[in-house]
């Protein structure tokens, strides 16, 4: 024992050199470049990263995936550099970084996990073995796509962003306790930041955000038929996706703990979604909470049809008062809207065209832009046809069947709360080029796959998210603290 801890020590400790070396090399290559472009205010700000950078050593492990949504929601992407290194590797994901070093590398948080796959019955069920087989196949594929690549700076830089912000969390062990953080940050930005997005619409005026872009010279990115919230996103676009994916969870969590601020979330967040106007966004969030109320009904063993009757019924009421809504008919019948339409439709004749120039077996991750603009201009406004020029079909096939296989684990654990996120994502990204015209979004997935592979308990708030908050108020071990083991769908306490 004493032999391993020493081993231990003297890894955390070359590690630790390792990084700094890195640190001051990265340093000597990237200063003179920006001091030259933009002054010595970069200094300064070099100095204030790397002390950000230290703190993330000195937080709790179990914090950091929350940490990263968290500036990822309240910093905009369009604020944050993204040239040179940080195209290929966004700050926000570099945070998601620091945690699988320290939960891999370092073995910090492990030893409180011990018995957390062993308490948990299914902990390693057949779909999350299968996600993490089908994420390294995927990243398998990718890597081969990079060297067909007409582009091998953008192919790599794309691989490497969607490396460390999706794929990454698969490799890492348990991870229920940054599951619980997560559920809960989620709910707490899609609530409070769709309170600001309904103030905004009202206004159309970002107050705080749109500030912070006169202050950086940074243009107004209103330029639509009817004004459309951003709130802290930058874009409606990914305001959206965000909006939707907290509604879904928020949704699932109510069901099935019936929490009242969970119920509260969920309605900020739906109404940040609404005034976003975004319709792809609204469709996913529409059928994301359909689909988590009926596998509410499911899980519990409902067996009274009206229930389900209802469901379908509320469905259907939600859809058509969408479709009412004034801002969205506004748009729908905009001439903008119907350019938006026709681009739509124009990207799936591109991925076709691609595809049979690349044989279907794509032309090199994140070169969607490069391959489509050999037949047209326009920008390829749905993720999954992205993948299917970058990737070709067995690369988009990868990814459907890890992203499918991490649902259906999430829904055999009883978590609706986070099988219904992870559809919201998945039928949002559809809708616009999230995955390769924002490298940051990456770290989203990455987020909703620590969520699907390692929900908290089935009562969501009421128990580990309970847990984790008076672990963090009174210092007691969270592993005193949550509630016992999860039992699956295809399993029953002996």
């Amino acid at each position: 024992m004493r032999w391993s801890t020493m081993r231990g020590n003297r890894l955390r400790v070359a590690a630790l050199v390792v990084c700094s070396a890195l640190a001051v090399l990265a340093a000597s290559v990237v200063l003179p470049r920006y001091v030259t472009e933009l002054g010595f205010i970069v200094v300064p700000l070099f100095v204030i990263a790397v002390l950000a950078l230290g703190t993330l050593f000195l937080i709790p492990v179990e914090v950091i995936p929350a940490v990263a949504l968290t500036i990822f929601a309240l910093l905009p992407p369009r604020v944050l550099p993204q040239d040179g290194p940080l195209g290929a590797l966004p700050l926000t994901t570099i945070v998601l970084v620091v945690w699988a070093f320290r939960r891999i590398v370092l073995d910090q948080g492990n030893e409180a996990r011990i018995g957390d796959e062993n308490a948990t019955p299914g902990g390693s069920t057949p779909f999350k073995t299968a996600t993490v087989v089908f994420g390294g196949l995927f990243f398998l594929w990718a890597l081969v796509s990079v060297f067909r690549s007409p582009d091998m700076q953008t192919s790599l830089g794309w691989l490497i962003s969607f490396t460390a912000g999706a794929l990454l969390p698969l490799v890492v062990g348990s991870a229920r306790r940054e599951a619980a953080h997560l559920q809960r940050t989620w709910m707490v930005l899609g609530g409070w930041l769709g309170a600001y997005a309904l103030v905004e619409a009202i206004l159309h005026a970002n107050l705080l955000w749109g500030a912070l872009y006169n202050l950086i010279g940074l243009p107004n990115a209103q330029h639509w038929a009817v004004y459309r919230a951003g709130a802290s996103f930058g874009h409606p676009l990914l305001a959206a996706l965000f909006f939707a994916v907290a509604v879904a969870l928020a949704v699932g969590i109510w069901l099935t703990s019936r929490s009242a601020w969970a119920l509260a979330a969920a309605v900020f967040s739906g109404l940040g979604l609404a005034v976003t106007v975004s319709r792809g966004a609204m469709l996913a969030g529409a059928v994301a909470a359909a689909f988590a109320y009926l596998a509410a009904l499911l899980i519990r063993g409902e067996k009274r049809w009206s229930r389900f009757a209802a469901g379908a019924g509320l469905a259907v009421v939600g859809v058509v008062g969408i479709l009412q809504f004034d801002a969205f008919s506004a748009r729908d019948t905009s001439a903008e809207g119907e350019l938006s339409t026709g681009a739509r439709d124009l990207a799936w004749w591109v991925a076709i065209q691609a595809g049979h120039l690349t044989n279907w077996i794509g032309s090199g991750t994140g070169t969607s832009g490069i391959t489509g603009r050999r037949f047209t201009d326009v920008v390829i406004e749905n993720s999954l046809l992205q993948l299917l020029i970058g990737v070709g079909i067995p690369g988009l096939l990868l990814f459907a069947l890890m992203v499918g296989s991490a649902f259906f684990h999430a829904l055999s654990m009883r978590a609706v709360g986070a099988a219904a996120g992870i559809l919201a994502f998945s039928i949002c990204i559809s809708s616009f080029n999230a995955l390769d015209g924002v490298r940051s979004m990456h770290l989203l997935l990455g987020c909703l796959f620590i969520l699907t592979l390692n929900p908290p308990a089935p009562a969501g708030f009421a128990t580990a998210d309970a847990a984790v908050g008076s672990r963090a108020a009174t210092g007691v071990p969270a592993a005193r603290l949550e509630a016992g083991p999860r039992v699956p769908i295809t399993g029953r306490r002996k």
